[in-house]
């Protein structure tokens, strides 16, 4: 009886919770009570999680062997460096914050490739188009009505239907339908998969993120989703470019119907301007009235410098505001608006490099598991067109660190990479 539970344990309740866990991280503080905010369903779930695992190394042990690798030392490593950043960080206050969404949120990766020979990959592709689609139907409402969830902070921008869903802004949700489009095209064009709705919704739901992308303004996710999609093209097989090509062929085709027959109420001549402006904003250097260009360029120079007076160490866990807010008057902005950036200043050099290195390890094994002839093979591609626009996205929103669905996106290529290397091989 004892050992049946260790079994059940192990390989079908903690991944059990690991999807809850996984599902309600989409929709973040937004699954709580309003004035309980900081206990939401994704924190209830993960504590929950770790509980369980907890019982499961004390029943099981832990399998140390199978989970040793460059990924595990770097996670780990990136850890223990942020620790000991807070020997010479200003703000312990702020470091302890950083410090503990880093933990976290590296912990939840470590068990996605523990865990990795219980979990499903169909379970996690069902769960982030049910998501994406719900993200979506909330985006749509948004815009019609004005009205946002409590969570968002567009009303304080004094912004008009201008969607953000569960997010607290227009960037972050930018971010996120660009990083998870990719998947959504998988479904789509999934050959093995003969659910005719499920591929049709997929289909709907990626062209239905364009337009609540285009409304974001988010400049650098335009590029972004431009870039991902190219990756994904260059990267598809034969069958996979023919399904690709007739989706848009559908799409072009029902596009000039609407605004042949002027359907559309002029909103594509709308997006179109829209569209213009942003792209003409992308050349705006104007200093009279501090354009976004420049505050994104003042906010590069004084974190370098910080970076500098610190040696290249890095100014310490959760310190780039800190001593940013020494120069508000100048940048406006305290955060750095750039996540490479923010790992740069904060972790130093040497974490910022092999920060680098282990996303392109990440890249290098995705794309020998996509030539081979790996059952896995199919998720390689969104993964690897995911993190290639990550590396543009990840300008867009503010502060990453906390943002889940970045590091969800790192957890689920780690989970392929550990699902399918050989038992006595190294990936």
């Amino acid at each position: 009886m004892e050992n049946a539970f260790k079994v059940r344990l192990k390989q079908q309740i903690i991944p059990a919770i690991l999807y809850l866990t996984f599902l309600s991280g989409f929709f973040g503080s937004t699954l709580a009570y309003p004035k309980l905010s900081y206990l939401f369903a994704y924190r209830i779930f993960l504590a929950f999680l770790f509980f369980l695992i907890f019982i499961d190394l004390m029943l099981n042990g832990i399998e140390i062997k199978n989970f040793l690798n460059f990924s595990t030392f770097f996670l780990i490593g990136w850890c223990a460096y942020s620790l000991l950043s807070f020997l010479w960080a200003q703000d312990i206050k702020n470091a302890v914050r950083d410090q503990v969404f880093l933990t976290i949120n590296i912990l939840v990766i470590l068990i996605f490739m523990y865990y990795s020979k219980y979990l499903r990959w169909d379970v996690f592709e069902k769960i982030i188009l049910i998501t994406f689609i719900i993200h979506l139907a909330v985006g749509y409402l948004e815009v019609v009505t004005d009205k946002h969830l409590w969570t968002s902070k567009v009303p304080l921008y004094n912004l008009h239907r201008t969607p953000s869903t569960f997010f607290t802004n227009p960037n972050d949700f930018a971010t996120y339908l660009v990083l998870y489009l990719p998947f959504i095209l998988a479904v789509a064009i999934n050959k093995s998969d003969d659910n005719f709705f499920k591929k049709w919704a997929a289909f709907l739901g990626a062209v239905l993120a364009i337009p609540l992308l285009i409304l974001t303004t988010s400049r650098a996710n335009y590029i972004g989703f431009l870039l991902a999609l190219f990756i994904y093209f260059l990267l598809a097989g034969k069958d996979q470019k023919k399904s690709l090509l007739q989706y848009g062929a559908i799409f072009l085709f029902f596009l000039m119907l609407i605004i042949g027959f002027r359907l559309d109420f002029g909103a594509f001549n709308k997006a179109v301007e829209m569209i213009k402006i942003q792209i003409s904003s992308l050349v705006d250097f104007s200093q009279t009235y501090l354009s976004s260009n420049v505050r994104r360029e003042l906010l590069i120079v004084y974190g370098l410098s910080f970076l500098y007076d610190y040696l290249f160490f890095g100014v310490g866990s959760g310190n780039s505001r800190v001593l940013m807010e020494k120069v508000k008057q100048y940048t406006v902005n305290v955060e750095l608006h750039n996540w490479f950036l923010d790992v740069l200043v904060c972790y130093g050099v040497i974490i910022f490099i092999l920060y680098l290195i282990w996303i392109v390890y990440i890249l290098y094994n995705l794309l020998k598991i996509k030539k081979s002839n790996n059952t896995l093979n199919l998720p390689t591609i969104p993964l690897i067109s995911s993190i290639s626009a990550f590396f543009i996205s990840s300008i867009s929103s503010s502060k990453m660190i906390e943002m889940r669905i970045m590091w969800f996106l790192f957890a689920l290529s780690l989970f392929v990479l550990a699902k399918s290397k050989k038992e006595e091989g190294e990936y």
